[in-house]
């Protein structure tokens, strides 16, 4: 027999495999774009803090930084049909909670004096 726990989560995956069929947006692949989208954008800071520090230019990186910031969501609202309100303003919701906290991780990591000073 099936342990009670384990039965519960095949009974979540099967529910959301057939809400993903439904909205034509396979909850796999967000998963995937979602948990590459982090380190993507946060080595991409990290590359923009360095530059910064620099003196270089940066809008190219800033750009590809908003690109990997917004790839799962994207995913989601292009090839979603028919989705609830509700998703949008989750999505929404997730991209200015996390936003904010990555504007306060950059301040912070830009202003941080450096070992020369």
């Amino acid at each position: 027999p099936v342990p009670e726990c384990l039965q519960m989560l095949l009974t979540l995956w099967h529910y959301i495999t057939e809400l993903g069929t439904h909205y034509s947006v396979d909850p796999l692949l967000f998963a995937v774009l979602y948990l590459a989208h982090h380190p993507l954008f946060w080595g991409t800071m990290a590359w923009l803090a360095a530059r910064v520090r620099q003196k270089k230019t940066s809008a190219g990186v800033v750009a590809l930084g908003v690109f990997f910031w917004f790839l799962p969501y994207t995913y989601v609202f292009v090839f979603g049909r028919g989705l609830p309100w509700w998703v949008y303003a989750l999505a929404v919701g997730a991209i200015a909670a996390s936003a904010t906290h990555a504007v306060r991780e950059i301040r912070k990591r830009l202003i941080r004096p450096t070992a020369s000073s």
